[in-house]
């Protein structure tokens, strides 16, 4: 009688109609996404938690909860995993689908939702209970009578989307949530979604095109290109779907064009944007994604600032440390906010709990955020000086771990070597990051950032990491050059001289040798004096200009000696005996050798000893005192051993090859050789790797292995011809000839 006019009193007989059963079977589900892949674990994981087979018992609720940061690519994984569910027959009663934008400005309410999934259920308008508590009752209701229900909640982004639309009673109903942030305040099975692998986003590329257009083997035929643009998009699914629209609207146009474009766009957040929707109704555009989520944070203005400032983090991870330093907070009051910004899906931690990472768009984006607004420049200016003077210290500080001998260092703050190591290469990115933030006016940020680059090459030098070290050491000079103090300009040319030295650019660091001379003159640091001519004694004995080079060493010695440095007078007389050794002077240098090794001893300095005694085991090899060239190799294999001096040990077992050759006993001189082979590939040393492969190929030839040692020398004259080294090369095609004409 809804709906009547009455006039007076009306009797009316109530008679229920008989309902109509409810359909057995529904999907509400959206069709599943045209191209997905490389999503085969997390499918995997998602349908063992749906399985009917698996959970409480045929009257649980199991509810998953899908995270991950905005345009990862969730709804396609969960309508996946949905339609395979279904495909599977596991839910009798149906499938049900709700968008509760979650993160538009008007998001769904539950009480909205509700209403949508009870017509979904078959309830008509006439039908519906007029108070919002009746009508979830009536949708409870209606679940309770089906067999099992799929029930997918999209885009939620409040626990208070959810909860109300959970079932009651049911048997073996699944809920499937997806949402950018967690849902840890729900009972959920929580699964965190992260951007694609390099080849899966590679095949989503080379899929989106040759559905639109099956003749299209752009990706085939630019790997390098598509490798990059997938870099560029941060493996992120969205980004990758954006840039697929753009290359079919350019089909005629390499995929190279728009990696140029991207690489060269002032905002890649911004130019990742596509006029259009994907399939699920979707801006193709990045921006307004990340604004949102940013917007989330705004709310709450202290977690704003920490994300716009550990989006200033140069590394491709963040620690701890690094986090309070850019900052500014005690550990106590960062840590909640770093479980917020990994909560909602902006930071992601690595299993040890201990680091974060911040996806690389979203790094983008928090530069552009301060870039944009004036106002945030100062704040991000000081994060950054912060953390480069904690860089700097502790650099200095494990530096003084990792090299033991070092003067001047701040007290240390590892435990041990170990723990320098470890951290060096944990924060490797970073440091090589941060010594490049030379743009600044403020003084004491350019003093702390030399300072770091000191340090940094020192631990390059050691990891053999040689075009890095020129690129920092580099960086390093020009920014000297903004500071009044010659000393430190000389202090940073000779670590630039290292570096070129390192990295076969003998001339170049000669020159820069030449001038750290100069200016170390200019100031009367006769220290500085003392280090730029042992330092220009190595690149002239390199050029072979020996007799320079003995100068230069004399020069050095002599002042070191004068100022009472007898540790770095040593060295020099090391240098020194190796370049007599050079030129034939075998009884000259054992003497200055021996003159060295006994001062080391003094200071028990075990780095520079093993140094010492592998050239004296190649000068007493030269003199012909064999047992004592074995014996001096062995004690210098064992102090690189226990150093963990992996390039001097090959050095050593490379020289106490030759010394094994020479008294007959082959098989131990090759594998001596071999060894030192395989420690230079471990260090990545290819000349050094050329120059065991050389000694090989001569102790092949002397037991008629010959077309072995043919095979190895080539081998090594392939590698010298890398360097350009004359002599080298020669020294190779000295040996191929002699095998030749052994064994023609």
């Amino acid at each position: 009688m809804r709906g009547g006019t009455f006039y007076g009193p009306v009797t009316g007989k109530s008679e229920s109609p008989r309902a109509a059963p409810s359909p057995t079977a529904l999907s509400a589900l959206p069709a599943a996404p045209a191209v997905f892949t490389g999503r085969e674990d997390e499918v995997a994981e998602l349908l063992g938690a749906l399985d009917p087979e698996v959970g409480g018992g045929s009257e649980s609720v199991l509810i998953s909860a899908v995270s991950g940061l905005g345009g990862v690519g969730k709804t396609a994984l969960a309508l996946c995993v949905a339609h395979e569910a279904r495909g599977r027959g596991w839910f009798a009663g149906g499938a049900l689908f709700v968008d509760l934008r979650g993160y538009d400005d008007v998001p769904v309410t539950a009480d909205q939702a509700v209403l949508a999934l009870l017509r979904a259920l078959g309830v008509g308008d006439a039908d519906l209970p007029p108070t919002a508590d009746e009508q979830y009752a009536r949708y409870r209701a209606e679940l309770s009578s089906r067999e099992s229900v799929l029930i997918v909640l999209d885009n939620a982004s409040d626990p208070a989307q959810i909860a109300r639309l959970l079932p009651g009673e049911g048997s073996g109903h699944r809920v499937l949530v997806t949402s950018r942030e967690v849902q840890d305040s729900l009972p959920v099975r929580q699964f965190r979604v992260d951007g694609l692998t390099p080849d899966a986003s590679r095949k989503l590329i080379d899929r989106s095109l040759r559905q639109y257009d099956p003749g299209d083997r752009r990706v085939a035929e630019e790997p390098e290109a598509v490798r990059q643009l997938s870099e560029l998009c941060g493996h992120l699914p969205l980004a990758l779907l954006i840039v697929s629209a753009l290359l079919r609207r350019g089909r005629q146009r390499p995929v190279a064009t728009l990696v140029s474009r991207l690489n060269v766009a002032s905002d890649r957040v911004r130019a990742l944007k596509f006029r259009g929707v994907d399939q699920y109704r979707k801006e193709l555009s990045l921006r307004p994604v990340l604004d949102e989520m940013y917007a989330r944070l705004e709310s709450e203005p202290e977690l704003a600032r920490v994300f716009r400032l550990l989006g200033q983090a140069p590394g491709d991870s963040i620690g701890v440390e690094v986090a309070a330093s850019l900052t500014g907070l005690p550990l106590e009051q960062l840590e909640p906010y770093l479980d917020d910004l990994t909560a909602c899906s902006l930071l992601t931690v690595f299993p040890d709990g201990e680091r974060w990472q911040l996806h690389d768009l979203v790094r983008l984006y928090a530069h552009t955020v301060v870039a944009e607004d004036p106002g945030l420049l100062d704040e991000a200016a000081e994060a950054r000086s912060r953390l480069v003077c904690h860089y700097a210290q502790r650099t200095w500080s494990a530096v003084a771990h990792v090299q033991p001998q070092a003067d001047d260092v701040p007290d240390a703050t590892f435990t041990d070597r170990a723990q320098a190591v470890n951290w060096l290469s944990a924060e490797r990115t970073g440091l090589l990051a941060a010594a490049q933030w030379t743009d600044t006016e403020d003084d004491e940020q350019i003093r702390d950032t030399l300072l770091l680059s000191h340090c940094l090459g020192i631990d390059l030098e050691r990891r053999r990491a040689f075009h890095d070290w020129v690129t920092v050491a580099e960086t390093a000079c020009q920014a000297s050059r903004r500071v009044s103090d010659r000393q430190v300009q000389g202090m940073v040319d000779s670590s630039l001289g290292g570096a070129l030295l390192a990295s076969r650019r003998f001339e170049e660091a000669v020159d820069v040798y030449r001038r750290a001379l100069g200016l170390f003159e200019e100031c009367g640091d006769r220290d500085g004096l003392a280090l730029a001519w042992n330092n220009l004694g190595l690149g002239l004995r390199e050029m072979r200009r020996y007799s320079e080079a003995i100068e230069a060493y004399g020069h050095s010695a002599r002042l070191y000696g004068d100022l009472g440095n007898r540790r770095q007078a040593a060295k020099a007389h090391c240098n020194l005996g190796a370049t007599l050794e050079d030129l034939g002077l075998l009884d000259e240098s054992l003497v200055a050798l021996e003159d060295s090794l006994a001062i080391c001893m003094e200071f028990g300095d075990r780095e520079v000893e093993a140094t010492i005694r592998n050239s004296l085991g190649i000068v007493l090899r030269g003199l012909g005192h064999h047992i004592e060239s074995i014996a001096s190799l062995t004690h210098a294999l064992g102090l690189c051993a226990e150093l963990g001096d992996w390039h001097g040990r090959a050095k050593s077992w490379n020289n106490l090859g030759l010394t094994l050759k020479d008294l007959g006993r082959f098989d131990e001189a090759l594998s001596a050789h071999t060894r030192a082979r395989s420690w230079y590939v471990f260090v990545e040393d290819r000349r050094g790797e050329a120059l065991a492969g050389a000694n090989i190929g001569v102790t092949l030839r002397a037991v008629g292995r010959c077309e072995e040692a043919l095979s190895a020398t080539h081998q090594a004259l392939d590698l010298f011809r890398e360097f350009g080294d004359e002599h080298d090369i020669a020294f190779a095609q000295r040996n191929i000839a002699a095998i030749l004409k052994a064994h023609p």
